[in-house]
């Protein structure tokens, strides 16, 4: 397709009675291809031009009709909206009521846990006053420097014959009731400790 800057430039050469006769020819053939697609171009359009007004015109009355849309549907949003606020309003109070509910399940619950504690506190300190007498009763016992393995050394020489040398007569009588006691106090520790 031919720009108006190709037919300002268009040179046809001259023949000897003046333009060839066949360019010129073959311009204007091209030309009026050109012109014809133009001119058909036009009129499709002015066709187009035409069906898109009269969809405008068909969008404005639309456009008319959800005005009048709109202000009906503005009214009822109005009403809506007063509804909605109230059943907020419902909502939020029955909200309130239900947190300060639950407000008060978490106290209770709080008071029982508090309560536990104070109950696993004396446990504790149940425990504590029962190690430190078992303590105690271990330092008396090393207070008293009772010789177990002693005694038990006195006792296996004695059953294999061995008499030792002792300013005092041997009694194994008195080297038993040292063990049976000393068995006692350990047996009445074990029993502070299962406590």
């Amino acid at each position: 397709m031919f720009t108006p800057v190709d037919l300002e430039t268009m040179v046809f050469r001259r023949g000897v009675r003046g333009y060839k006769t066949k360019e010129v020819q073959e311009f204007m053939r091209k030309l009026i291809v050109d012109y014809e697609k133009l001119y058909k171009d036009n009129i499709e359009l002015k066709e187009a031009l035409e069906r898109q007004k009269a969809l405008l015109k068909s969008y404005e009355q639309m456009e008319d009709t959800l005005k009048n849309t709109l202000y009906l549907a503005q009214g009822t949003a109005d009403e809506i909206k007063a509804s909605g606020e109230k059943q907020a309003e419902v909502v939020l109070r029955e909200a309130q009521n239900r947190a300060e509910q639950m407000r008060l399940k978490v106290r209770e619950e709080i008071q029982a846990e508090l309560q536990e504690l104070a109950n696993l506190k004396q446990h504790v300190d149940l425990f504590r006053i029962q190690f430190t007498r078992f303590l105690q009763a271990l330092i008396e016992m090393a207070e008293q420097q009772l010789d177990i393995e002693g005694i038990w050394d006195k006792m296996v020489s004695l059953s294999h014959g061995n008499l030792p040398e002792q300013k005092e007569p041997v009694s194994i009588e008195k080297d038993a009731e040292e063990l049976a006691a000393a068995k006692a106090k350990a047996a009445s520790l074990f029993e502070t400790i299962g406590q």
